[in-house]
């Protein structure tokens, strides 16, 4: 559901999803100030519509904490490169303090040099390209995302074999007195996410988003997403 339309329906308030989500993180070992930072970025997923990214991640993200695999109290470190590059590493926590500390420091080396670019490393997963590649926009700046995924979902074109993440990648230009334009993509038809999602809630999936790997034919019951391969955008 997005969140946005459910408030506006009398469905779920926004207030409630940030409480739930501060709680559980906070359960999970993570400090007050950042389960609050958390809580606000993956919100903002769910407002803009990437509803597989936003509080529908919050099962796996407790799990990854209480598992030991996310570090609650990460000690993130930024290492400046050069004048306009630098690189923070996110001591595997996660990956919504991670991103957008990158995000946050390349909005400061912009402002020195007019231009910037700052990878991460050791991050969790951070949900929504879009709301990092938007936080530029505050400053009047262009923002651009992108990340190399943790899993080959994806074969090349006319493949069978499983070689691709499905990469996202994401670009916010700020438009004036105008709404700016933003782009979130994956690189692949729809992103994984979004099939986790119909699984869930067992929805059909598009004939043309997954096939499966042995007869190459479309793949639409979402319970067997598991075995199939995501098709490339283009």
């Amino acid at each position: 559901m997005n969140l946005q339309a459910a408030a506006k329906t009398g469905g779920i308030p926004t207030a409630a999803v940030t409480g739930l989500i501060v709680d559980a993180m906070m359960k999970s070992g993570v400090p007050a100030d950042d389960a609050a930072k958390i809580a606000e970025l993956m919100l903002e997923a769910d407002l803009v519509g990437a509803d597989a990214h936003g509080v529908f991640r919050l099962p796996q993200y407790v799990q990854r904490l209480k598992l030991g695999s996310t570090n609650a109290r990460p000690n993130i470190k930024v290492t400046r490169s050069a004048p306009a590059a630098a690189l923070v590493d996110g001591d595997d926590g996660m990956g919504h303090l991670v991103v957008a500390r990158t995000a946050e420091t390349a909005i400061e080396l912009a402002r020195e040099n007019g231009v910037a670019w700052v990878g991460c490393r050791n991050s969790g997963h951070a949900g929504a390209a879009g709301v990092y590649a938007a936080l530029p926009l505050k400053a009047d700046m262009i923002g651009i995302y992108s990340a190399v995924a943790n899993a080959n979902h994806m074969p090349l074109a006319g493949g069978a074999e499983p070689l691709l993440g499905t990469n996202p990648l994401a670009i916010a230009i700020p438009a004036g007195e105008e709404p700016p334009v933003v782009l979130d993509i994956a690189t692949s038809i729809v992103s994984y996410g979004t099939i986790k999602n119909h699984k869930l809630l067992n929805r059909p999936l598009h004939a043309d988003w997954m096939i499966d790997p042995v007869t190459g034919a479309a793949v639409t019951d979402p319970q067997k997403s598991i075995a199939a391969l995501l098709l490339p955008n283009g």
